[in-house]
Parts: structure tokens; sequence; C-alpha cells
């Protein structure tokens, strides 16, 4: 064989070995390929940070890489609770957007959890606007109502025991105070807190007010005065002093006082003479 003959198989041989225009393996040399098989999917990343990443998601093709992207992005395209962020804190139109997101009603009037327990309607409404401009939504209004209505409960009734168990020591020190004439100085105490037309919720503001025990000795002492100023007038001497608006306001008392009734219609002696005095005040005579 010719020198020239070993030549063209040798440049045949040569040609077999290199790979096909347009194959898998087209332009890479035999010193690319990773020893013992071909190139992996995972081998055209260089960066080890994203190689790492790919590794532990699992993609092992273009194909897996390829579904989980466009997975994503339909589910960015399709999610309706997205919501831009404000670019800064004087972006109103950003933090209306963001707390309309989380709930918060279109005025500060659609909280309805009505009247604040304990507050008048005008702080219960100003504590709507508070909320309404802090962002807060309308469940988060219900359950911080709820929760102040419970508090402000709590504290009323922990006042009114303390309250009644006071009232009750008060009394008891009234009943040693008052011995024999226990019996006499209540009645007369409650002849003095009818006098003025008083309800039993009004007396209760008072005697919140003023303590059961101090209550009790001011309306005795009127009471008190009253009878001794029907002794005085049946000697013919001037009254007690009471106005005819007066006389009309404790005739208008006597007649819800059902015991005051029963009395009077048992032939109570007290209950008739105050009657005719009132009537006789009310109708302008003294």
């Amino acid at each position: 064989m010719s020198d020239q003959s070993a030549m063209i198989s040798e440049l045949m041989e040569s040609e077999e070995r290199q790979p096909a225009a347009g194959s898998p393996s087209a332009g890479l040399s035999s010193d690319s390929a990773p020893e013992g098989g071909a190139v992996s999917f995972l081998d055209h990343f260089s960066d080890a940070a994203t190689r790492g990443y790919m590794e532990r998601k699992g993609f092992k093709d273009v194909q897996a890489l390829g579904a989980s992207f466009a997975s994503l992005e339909r589910m960015i395209s399709n999610d309706n609770r997205r919501v831009v962020l404000p670019a800064g804190e004087d972006d109103a139109d950003g933090y209306s957007r963001v707390f309309a997101a989380l709930g918060r009603p279109e005025t500060a009037q659609d909280y309805g959890f009505g009247e604040l327990a304990g507050a008048d309607p005008e702080f219960s409404g100003r504590a709507a606007e508070w909320l309404f401009e802090a962002g807060v939504g309308k469940s988060r209004a219900a359950a911080l109502a709820e929760k102040w209505n419970a508090y402000v409960g709590e504290r009323a009734q922990a006042a009114q025991a303390a309250f009644e168990a006071q009232s009750e020591a008060d009394w008891e020190d009234l009943k040693t105070e008052w011995g024999p004439k226990f019996a006499e100085n209540t009645e007369q105490f409650r002849r003095g807190a009818l006098t003025f037309g008083l309800s039993r919720d009004e007396m209760g503001v008072i005697e919140t007010a003023l303590g059961t025990r101090r209550t009790a000795r001011l309306f005795a002492e009127i009471g008190k005065g009253l009878a001794e100023d029907r002794f005085i007038e049946g000697e013919g001497r001037p009254g007690f002093g009471m106005s005819r608006e007066q006389a009309e306001s404790r005739i208008a008392a006597l007649r819800r006082d059902q015991a005051w009734q029963a009395r009077w219609m048992s032939g109570g002696a007290d209950e008739k003479a105050e009657w005719s005095r009132l009537t006789r005040i009310a109708g302008g005579e003294r």
C-alpha cells in the first residue's frame, strides 16, 4: 500500500469519528464530555448556586424546567389576591388599596358594631373613624368591639359587687347607730326621698354618688323636717316652705307609690294628713 493510500484511509477514519452537522454532540470535543458518559442537564449550569437549586427541585431536563416555569406563570397571572404594596408612607392610594384588600369597609359607618358599652354614641362613632383611619378590617374591628364590651362589662360587675358589699356594711352601721329608732329613721328616709318625687333609679344614682350611709342620713333628716313641719302647721304656724310645684311633684310621686297608697286606703293618719296638706298647697292654699 502506498503512502498516499495510507493517508486517505486515515482521513476516512478521522471523518467517521466527527459528529454529523446538527447532531447533539456537534461542536463538542471529546474533552468536553465527562468521563464515562454523555453531558448531564445540570452540567450546563456553571453557577454552583443555580445548579444546587436545580438539583433540589429535581429538574432532570429542559422540559421539566419549562413545565415548572409555565405553571408558575399561570398561577401568578390567575391570582386575584395579589396586591401591589404602597410606594411609600405618602402613598395614600396604595395604603387604601391594601386596607381594602385586608377587609376594611368602604366607610367607617359600615363597621356596624353599634354603640360601645359604657360609651355615648358620639364616642362610638369616633372610635369607628379611628379604626377606619388605621386600616382595620371589619372582622377585626368587630372583635375589638367585643373585647371592649366584655372588659367594660367585667369592670361594671366588679364595681357593682363592691358597691353592694359597702352598702350592706353601711346599713349594718346605721342599725347600730340608730338603734331602737332604726325603723322610724328608715321611714323618715323613705318619706324624705318621696317628697322630691324621685324615682327608684334616680335614688340609685344619688346613692351611688353619695354612698348608702350618707344618703340614708340626708333623706332621713329631710323626712324628719317634714314631720316637724306637719306638727307646727297644725298649730297654725308657717309651713315648711313647700312650693306649689313641689307639692304637685310630691302628689305625682305618691300616685306611683303603691305602698303609700295601700297605707292611705288602710286609714293611715300620716298619709291622709300629708295628702290633705299637699292638695291644699297645690290648690294655692297655705
